[in-house]
């Protein structure tokens, strides 16, 4: 399993650098440019970067293009697309109706962990915007926490990860019990009081 991104690339990624300056990204230069990064800020060349770096290899350089496009874009190179996050894919949003850019580019952004509620966290960046972030995203307005005008087209599967859509993070809450050992996790429902005598919680 992949390592879990929670930082911004640094100095010397190459998956995040430009061709033309040494890298090996085909996308554009960010806006804000990111000085160590430069295809930072820009939600493509992050999502591009990202999936090829856990692949291990620039192996899908041409994932380039408007990030509502990523969609026939995989496809066309011979990955599959699923309808769900799965670990380690890029999550495509639409911007608008027409996937022209016209409306809007839409954005797009890896999924690095999910949850057992079924919301994920996610690595992303944004043109025009921060260079890094991560986010905690569910799903519960049907587009991934994105605004109105937003729509969710699918999730573009990671080979080197497959359609794996456990994560790793949280566990479980204990259940109920009346016994317990020295390091146990436990959840307290109720007041907590000092001792059993304590008039007051």
């Amino acid at each position: 399993m992949f390592q879990m991104r929670t930082s911004k690339p640094g100095a010397g990624n190459k998956f995040y650098i430009t061709k033309s300056a040494g890298g090996y990204s085909t996308c554009i230069v960010g806006k804000p440019t990111d000085k160590n990064c430069n295809v930072l800020a820009n939600c493509v060349g992050y999502a591009c970067g990202r999936f090829n770096e856990i692949i291990g290899s620039m192996k899908y350089p041409s994932l380039n293009c408007n990030a509502e496009n990523f969609i026939e874009r995989a496809k066309s190179l011979g990955l599959e697309v699923v309808d769900y996050p799965v670990m380690g894919g890029i999550m495509v949003m639409q911007k608008g109706s027409t996937l022209s850019g016209n409306d809007g580019a839409g954005h797009v952004y890896i999924v690095e962990d999910i949850y057992p509620d079924g919301s994920i966290y996610t690595s992303e960046s944004g043109y025009g915007g921060s260079a890094f972030w991560n986010s905690k995203r569910s799903n519960a307005n049907g587009r991934w926490g994105h605004a109105a005008g937003y729509s969710f087209r699918g999730c573009i599967v990671n080979p080197a990860v497959g359609k794996v859509r456990e994560g790793r993070t949280e566990k479980p809450e204990p259940t109920p019990s009346d016994k317990f050992n020295i390091g146990d996790k436990v959840v307290i429902n109720g007041p907590l009081y000092v001792s059993s005598n304590a008039a007051n919680p």
